[in-house]
């Protein structure tokens, strides 16, 4: 990612070293020049100023949603070492957990892992809510590799995570795929590495049906343990980061452009569209339509980082900006909530990836132009 040529905060400063000049020119021949020169600086002045103006929301954004990220994160390992704790003093033997499932320590099992699940599901969306940002930062980049969006050893060796996992016998999991992911496939049996196999009625409705099985109690510790300690990294970096226009544009125009190639493609081949076909380990608890839902919501947030700048330049330009991006919220909104009494068929959703790629592209290429119109390269 290129830092523009000079600073937005610098645009202001520009004026006293032109006036400068102008003291000791010949101002006769120069006042044509000067009529057209004040305006330019005037921009300058308006664009610095809406900068200042912006400059700390979308960094309040971010700590905010990542205070709520920590809180789950945190529940989770909590929880983890519980149900740890209540698989070690049985010796590790989940048939006999699974057995007492009537009795205090089955009750006490069924506890834990609710309440596990409860905190995964506080810090996933809190995550997306802000991966935007994260995914399109430099300073905070490899954490959304790590946290969301990384493979594991197993499943190419592009896009790794960066991270080992070392289980409380010692065992070490080279690379085992982002700490999001492996939680949820623990905690939900989508994997069968990381699961017992017995099965467990973990959300207490009487049938045993998706995700109703023990996990591997040191896989659940480690990962939960590990997703704790890395939200509190990732919160540390954030706190450093000193947001600027470059930074805004590159992570949006390296972001809209997912709408479909990353949010679409993968609920396509999740359980929300192929059902039991799937062969997807994880993505399988929250839609990733809601996770669009959520990712939308942070570019939204990261614009209005910069519409002041943009609006000071092209006031209609922003204002289109502004609209489509309220638009794609709408739309994303619309086709996650019919998912709550439909099953989109593989078709609809080719149909939904097109119109999602259709809408990203757009907006994508208003950004980058919006990003040239007020002197910021992005990449």
């Amino acid at each position: 990612m290129h830092e523009p040529e000079a600073a937005t905060p610098s645009f202001a400063a520009r004026a006293p070293r032109v006036a400068a000049r102008l003291r000791h020119a010949d101002r006769g021949a120069l006042l044509p020049k000067l009529a057209a020169g004040a305006a330019v600086l005037t921009l300058c002045a308006s664009l610095g100023l809406a900068w200042a103006q912006g400059a700390t929301g979308v960094k309040g954004y971010l700590l905010g949603q990542l205070a709520t990220l920590q809180a789950g994160a945190d529940d989770l390992a909590a929880a983890a070492q519980t149900y740890y704790d209540l698989a070690a003093a049985s010796g590790f033997d989940y048939q006999a957990l699974a057995a007492a499932q009537g009795a205090a320590v089955g009750a006490a099992v069924g506890a834990s892992l609710d309440a596990a699940r409860a905190g995964w599901l506080t810090a996933s969306p809190a995550y997306e809510s802000v991966e935007g940002i994260v995914a399109g930062v430099e300073l905070m980049a490899q954490f959304d590799v790590d946290l969301d969006a990384g493979l594991s050893a197993a499943e190419g060796d592009e896009d790794l995570v960066s991270f080992d996992l070392t289980l409380p016998d010692g065992q070490v999991l080279a690379k085992p795929g982002n700490l999001f992911g492996v939680t949820e496939s623990t905690l939900w049996a989508t994997f069968d590495d990381f699961t017992t196999g017995v099965a467990f009625d973990v959300d207490g409705d009487g049938a045993i049906g998706f995700g109703d099985s023990l996990p591997e109690a040191g896989v659940l510790l480690a990962a939960g343990q590990a997703l704790a300690a890395m939200a509190a990294d990732l919160t540390a970096t954030a706190e450093t980061w000193e947001p600027t226009p470059a930074d805004v544009f590159g992570a949006l125009v390296g972001n809209v452009p997912t709408v479909a190639e990353v949010f679409v493609a993968r609920w396509r081949e999740s359980r929300f569209v192929l059902g039991s076909a799937t062969t997807m380990r994880d993505f399988g608890v929250i839609s990733s339509l809601q996770d669009l839902n959520q990712n939308i919501a942070s570019w939204r947030e990261l614009y209005r980082e910069v519409s002041p700048l943009v609006a000071a330049a092209d006031a209609s330009a922003d204002a289109d900006i502004l609209a489509s991006l309220a638009d794609l919220g709408a739309w994303a909104d619309e086709i996650a909530a019919a998912e709550a009494n439909h099953t989109y068929t593989p078709e609809e959703a080719d149909l939904i990836y097109d119109e999602g790629d259709r809408r990203a592209t757009a907006i994508t290429g208003a950004i980058a132009q919006a990003a040239a119109l007020v002197g910021v390269e992005v990449e």
